[in-house]
């Protein structure tokens, strides 16, 4: 593509890529200067250049090389967005593409619909980018702009009519979706996190807002009715909105919920119709996963009588309410929850299903994120478990015995237990578990890593963890 296509009244030199790394410049490349929370672009504009970068795009002044060529913007992600859009084809015009947001709930909500949904549906987000036989571990829930579009081109190029797209706060903050042609939005939940990079609660909501100030007139949003937000999210959606959920009146309504340890059931309302609905899914908030994902693909152009076989097979989503069986009497759960309300669920749906049984946990809390998160969660599980396990969950550079500290000052009993290192943690729990007792491992899911002080090293995954030691109970 040439410079001069994607900037007016600048020469035809051959742009063969885009560069917002000067370590991964090459000959060819058009690098942004991206201002970053711990660097600036502009001050490896040079070293871009020294490795073959043909063109500069800056807000700040840079030093200049001869045979380059510089275009000065005033907002240099602004035109990232904008050159990543037209430099990939524009791909993600060419697919219907869902957009998921909300505190939690985001992973299963798109997973649901890359599974159910009736055209080919690529996923990205937390878990992995997947498309066909095609997939990775992606670098953020909602990665840059760069990443973003060459996936999507990726996706169509493939085949891929459809993708669904988790959307995280930072995301929408940094503006890394903002040339997404996003066609349907889904908002799960808003409730306490990422308090660390947003400061206020307020701050936090502006930015998933954003998701829904940004849509296009003929698009839709996907609101749950049940969430304390919804009037104030409903009043600034620059689209038609619909509505799910299940204590409140809804467009895609759940009514005759029954819970079980393996599944549900319950009876969708919509348009006046009745439709009888069983899925493994089981847990209350997953229902509300459920019903986003079916309003989504409804509003997409999906009929429900087509979803409603799929429904009682919806593959495991790995890491997210997943039951590790092995033959043991007693329940083993690995799941995602790492927020209060994501704790208060799961604990919840656990005090529901052991009926007189001891509830373990086995958790910890990143290093150099919110720190008055951890008192809080050690106040949550201390309420529910007979003994909680604090251990290791990405400490970056901070001590693990400092981090267990913080979270252990949050119970109001002498129930917690520091064991370092994650898979004696989860050893310790699962061995000390009896007939109909609970064992849920938070925080981590399927992830396959932990980040240390030397940056991110392989971790063997908490489902892993505990399969090893079931089966060496056996």
């Amino acid at each position: 593509m040439f410079l001069s296509e994607l900037f007016s009244g600048q020469p035809d030199i051959e742009i063969k890529g885009l560069c917002i790394d000067s370590r991964k410049a090459v000959a060819g490349d058009m690098f942004f200067c991206l201002k970053g929370l711990e660097a600036d672009g502009h001050r490896f504009a040079k070293m871009a250049c020294e490795k073959g970068a043909v063109c500069v795009v800056h807000s700040d002044e840079v030093e200049k090389l001869a045979g380059v060529t510089y275009v000065k913007v005033s907002d240099t992600n602004k035109e990232l967005n904008r050159i990543c859009d037209l430099f990939f084809g524009q791909p993600s015009c060419k697919m219907t593409v869902f957009g998921v947001t909300g505190t939690n709930g985001k992973t299963t909500t798109t997973s649901i619909i890359s599974d159910v949904y009736e055209k080919p549906c690529g996923y990205m987000g937390t878990i992995a980018v997947r498309y066909g036989d095609v997939s990775r571990i992606p670098s953020l829930t909602t990665p840059d702009a760069l990443e973003i579009h060459g996936n999507l081109k990726e996706m169509a190029d493939y085949g891929m009519e459809a993708v669904a797209m988790e959307v995280s706060s930072h995301g929408l903050a940094m503006g890394r979706t903002d040339a997404v042609d996003f066609d349907v939005a889904i908002f799960t939940n808003l409730t306490y996190d990422h308090l660390d990079y947003h400061k206020t609660m307020e701050q936090y909501f502006e930015a998933k807002k954003l998701l829904f100030t940004q849509m296009k007139e003929s698009g839709v949003a996907v609101l749950n009715a049940d969430e304390g937000s919804f009037e104030e999210l409903a009043a600034c959606t620059a689209c038609r909105y619909v509505t799910y959920g299940i204590d409140r009146d809804a467009d895609y309504r759940a009514e005759d919920v029954c819970l079980y340890v393996s599944g549900s059931e319950f009876t969708l309302v919509h348009d006046g119709k009745r439709y009888p609905v069983k899925t493994n899914l089981s847990a209350k908030y997953n229902l509300y996963n459920l019903l986003g994902a079916i309003a989504g693909m409804h509003q997409a152009g999906m009929a429900i009588e087509d979803m409603l076989p799929k429904l009682s097979h919806i593959s495991q989503v790995d890491g997210r309410m997943e039951i590790i069986d092995k033959g043991q009497d007693f329940t083993v759960i690995v799941d995602y929850a790492h927020t209060p309300d994501g704790f208060e669920k799961v604990f919840q749906y656990a005090k529901e299903i052991v009926k007189g049984g001891r509830i373990f946990s086995v958790f910890g809390c990143a290093g150099k994120r919110d720190k008055v998160k951890r008192k809080v969660l050690g106040q949550i599980s201390g309420k529910y478990c007979d003994t909680v396990y604090v251990t290791e969950e990405d400490p970056r550079d901070e001590s693990v015995a400092q981090i267990s500290e913080m979270i252990l000052s949050g119970m109001e009993h002498e129930n917690g237990v520091v064991i370092e290192d994650r898979y004696k943690a989860i050893e310790a729990a699962i061995t000390g578990a009896k007939t109909g007792d609970c064992v849920l491992i938070l925080g981590k899911g399927d992830e396959t890593y932990m980040y240390h002080k030397d940056g991110r090293v392989p971790w063997m995954g908490d489902h892993e963890a505990a399969k090893k030691v079931l089966n060496e109970m056996k």
